[in-house]
C-alpha cells in the first residue's frame, strides 16, 4: 500500500514539474511570437503554434485562451487546419512590419547603418511572408 501512494506521488510530481516546463516554454515562445509582430527577423507563426502545443499539453484555460484570441487565434486555427497563412494576415504583417521598421528609418534613425539594418529586417520579414503558402 505505501509502495502504491509513493509510485503515485512520484508521478504527480514528475506531471507537476512537466507542467511547469511547459507552461514556462509556452508563455516564453508566446512572448518572443509577440515580439516577431513587430520586430522583422523573428517569426511570428512558429512560435504562437509552438506556445499553442505547450498550452494544450499543460493548460485548458490558456490553450482556449490562445485559441479564442482575436489576434492569434485565427492564425493558429488556420495553421493547423490548411497549414499556411490568409491573405489578410500576411497583408497586415507587411503592413506592420513595413509601417513601422520603414518609418522609424525614415523618420526616427539618423545612422545611414541603421537605416540599412532597419530595411534590411524589413525585407527579411517581407521574404519570409512571401514564403509562406497563402491560403483561404
Amino acid at each position: 500500500m505505501k509502495q502504491n501512494r509513493d509510485e503515485h506521488t512520484q508521478r504527480t510530481r514528475k506531471n507537476l514539474i512537466l507542467r511547469v516546463i511547459l507552461l514556462t516554454v509556452g508563455s516564453l515562445a508566446l512572448l518572443i511570437g509577440t515580439l516577431g509582430i513587430v520586430v522583422p527577423g523573428i517569426p511570428t507563426t512558429p512560435f504562437i503554434l509552438i506556445a499553442a502545443a505547450c498550452y494544450i499539453r499543460s493548460s485548458e484555460r490558456l490553450y482556449r485562451w490562445l485559441i479564442t484570441n482575436r489576434f492569434f487565434g485565427p492564425v493558429i486555427t488556420t495553421w493547423r487546419e490548411k497549414r499556411g497563412l490568409t491573405l489578410q494576415t500576411k497583408i497586415v504583417t507587411f503592413l506592420l512590419v513595413w509601417g513601422l521598421l520603414g518609418g522609424a528609418a525614415l523618420f526616427l534613425v539618423e545612422s545611414i547603418f541603421m537605416r540599412g539594418l532597419l530595411i534590411g529586417l524589413a525585407m527579411v520579414k517581407t521574404l519570409v511572408l512571401l514564403r509562406l503558402r497563402t491560403v483561404q
